[in-house]
């Protein structure tokens, strides 16, 4: 296929794909702002074809935010989630039922609140620039999924429980590797079919080949993220994406954004960019539609058309 035909296939590819992984605005601060505002970046989301976007932030829970929106902007679903970080409570299984009673459908670890992180300088050093007291994150001890014994905690395995019981997606955010492993454990011991391991390649998580492959064997998704694939903040070839997919396989992948500056593109356009460089450089069209819907659907409990 010449190159010229990469942006009507990559269009058609992006009908009925999911973002697993969006933050929206307001984010962080009202000061970090994004390209478009909410509203505008569902509607062009509708208008491309997608089927669903959930709603991530770092600070606190999306469902009321995710309820207003899905009725401001019809014809894609607008999925809602909490955050484990301390400004929930950490791993609070009241948190997590409340958060299930009222829509939300995926989980995430804590990410600037995770040991891990801190121990890393990774999200949570950037989070003092623009929350004051924030400044001395890194300095502090944060959360732990698993206790010194690399037993997960029984709190987490409460939370996972209730997870269960609303049909969540657990995603692992920024805890280490090794807890992610520990984790996926847990979650098969309670029912959860899979779990969403998060930015491998990112500095906050810093996973490496034998990682994936350890989870991938424990029903793990890999994220393969936008934020990670794009100028300045690249971390991993589209080369070593393809071993990747080769090796796990694409119903073990999933393609997200994790995208939020003022001067990035919206989220279909995003995925749409993304979706275009795997095609030119040799990923199939087969395997980029399982990564950006079949996978993502199948993670979130639906069925796809």
């Amino acid at each position: 296929m010449t190159d010229h035909l990469y942006g009507a296939q990559a269009e058609s590819l992006l009908k009925g794909g999911i973002d697993l992984h969006h933050h929206g605005y307001p984010e962080i601060s009202l000061d970090v702002r994004t390209r478009t505002d909410d509203v505008t970046e569902l509607t062009l989301a509708r208008d491309a074809g997608m089927a669903a976007i959930v709603l991530k932030s770092h600070m606190f829970p999306t469902m009321g935010r995710a309820y207003h929106l899905s009725r401001l902007v019809e014809g894609i679903d607008v999925v809602s989630s909490i955050t484990l970080n301390p400004v929930v409570g950490g791993f609070s299984p009241l948190a997590v039922e409340t958060a299930g009673r009222l829509g939300a459908k995926a989980l995430f670890m804590p990410t600037w609140g995770a040991a891990h992180d801190r121990s890393r300088k990774g999200f949570s050093r950037h989070l003092a620039e623009f929350i004051k007291s924030a400044e001395n994150l890194t300095q502090q001890p944060g959360l732990t999924v698993t206790d010194e014994s690399g037993r997960v905690r029984s709190e987490v395995r409460e939370c996972l429980a209730v997870a269960a019981e609303f049909g969540m997606m657990v995603a692992t955010a920024h805890i280490s590797p090794r807890e992610s492993i520990a984790l996926a454990g847990a979650a098969k011991d309670c029912g959860i079919g899979s779990i969403f391991f998060q930015h491998p390649d990112s500095n906050s998580v810093a996973a490496t080949r034998d990682d994936i492959r350890e989870l991938a064997a424990l029903d793990a998704v890999c994220e393969i993220c936008a934020l990670g694939l794009l100028p300045p903040f690249q971390r991993i070839s589209v080369g070593a994406v393809r071993e990747i997919v080769e090796e796990i396989g694409p119903a073990k992948c999933a393609l997200t954004t994790d995208y939020f500056f003022d001067w990035a593109p919206p989220a279909a356009e995003t995925l749409r960019m993304i979706i275009g460089v795997f095609l030119s450089q040799g990923i199939s069209a087969d395997d980029i539609r399982i990564m950006i819907r079949d996978t993502p659907a199948r993670l979130l409990g639906r069925r796809t058309t």
